[in-house]
């Protein structure tokens, strides 16, 4: 009976600690934004990097649905750092071409919806003020002129 207990114990510890890595996982890709955006079943969700653009915390644009056929172009103001894609079961990659703030995609299947994923505009970060203290200099003097008439 007591060996049950202990297999049993052991079981739950390493459950728990499954459980809390998984756990810690899944705050650690939302809190980074690198969460999927919820655009239906996974599987047919392929994520569309573009190799131009790389940054810590993505923004999530809103999802694009519709006809759209198996090409799409996006455009951004801010910097696109990758595209989500939902189209179906065995879809592929054919063709992805990007610049920083546009691209292309074209899928093997139709697309069913999009988002496109940027990265947050930067602050411009204003060069450091450099102040000095004023500057002492010895007061001038002036030799006295006489004149003798």
């Amino acid at each position: 009976m007591l060996k049950k207990l202990k297999a049993i114990n052991k079981i739950s510890r390493k459950t728990l600690v499954l459980g809390a890595m998984l756990l810690i996982g899944l705050v650690t890709l939302s809190y980074t934004g690198l969460a999927l955006a919820d655009q239906g079943n996974p599987a047919k969700v392929l994520r569309v990097d573009n190799p131009n653009v790389s940054c810590a915390s993505p923004v999530q644009g809103p999802t694009v649905e519709g006809e759209l056929g198996r090409t799409i172009i996006v455009s951004e103001p801010d910097p696109i750092d990758f595209v989500t894609v939902k189209s179906g079961v065995g879809a592929v990659v054919v063709s992805a071409e990007f610049d920083t703030r546009q691209g292309q995609i074209t899928l093997s299947k139709d697309v069913s919806n999009y988002v496109v994923w940027t990265c947050p505009p930067t602050t411009p970060t204003p060069p450091p003020t450099v102040t000095s203290p004023p500057s002492t200099s010895p007061p001038t003097t002036s030799s006295p002129t006489s004149t003798v008439g």
